[in-house]
C-alpha cells in the first residue's frame, strides 16, 4: 500500500520536518522512517543528540492523526505536546546516515486529547521510547467538510 507524502500530513515544513515516508499504518498504530541528513537543523558535527527523538516520534503521531484527518478530507492542523511523562534514550546520539525506524501507537484519547506510545529503532536496536500526551484543538462548525 503507498501512503500520501509526509508534507500533506503534516502541518510541518523544512527544516523541520524530520520524516521521510509512512511505511504502514494499521488502526492506531504507523510505522514510519526517517534517514538522518545532514542539512537537519539540529546536527552538530555529523551527530544529533538522543532528545531529539522526542521531535521524531511527535511527528510519527502527527503523520498517524494526519492519516485519520486525511480520510475525513481534512487538512492537516497543528498538535501541541503537551506532556511527556515518560521517556527513554538508550543512545546519547545519532549519526548523519542513520536510518530509523518510527513507531506510535495511540494508547487513548479522542480528538482533541490523546495519549501515544512511542519507539524508535536504529537496525533492529530500541534507541529511545516515550509517552506523549498530544492536544488539538476541535474543529469549529465552519472548519467541517
Amino acid at each position: 500500500m503507498s501512503y500520501p507524502a509526509i508534507a500533506e500530513l503534516l502541518p510541518h515544513r523544512p527544516p523541520m520536518l524530520w520524516i521521510d515516508e509512512v511505511v504502514a499504518q494499521q488502526g492506531d498504530e504507523v510505522h514510519c522512517r526517517l534517514t538522518l541528513r545532514r542539512e537537519h537543523v539540529f546536527v552538530e558535527d555529523g551527530v544529533v543528540q538522543a532528545i531529539t527523538s522526542i521531535e521524531w516520534m511527535a511527528q510519527t503521531v502527527g503523520a498517524l492523526v494526519g492519516l485519520f484527518d486525511r480520510k475525513r478530507s481534512q487538512a492537516p492542523r497543528p498538535g501541541y505536546l503537551i506532556a511527556i511523562p515518560e521517556a527513554q534514550f538508550m543512545v546519547a546520539s545519532f549519526a548523519v546516515g542513520d536510518r530509523l525506524e518510527l513507531w506510535a501507537r495511540r494508547v487513548w484519547g479522542d480528538e482533541t486529547l490523546a495519549s501515544f506510545e512511542s519507539h524508535v529503532l536504529r537496525a533492529g536496536e530500541l534507541t529511545a521510547k516515550a509517552q506523549l500526551s498530544v492536544y488539538r484543538r476541535a474543529l469549529r462548525e465552519e472548519q467541517l467538510p
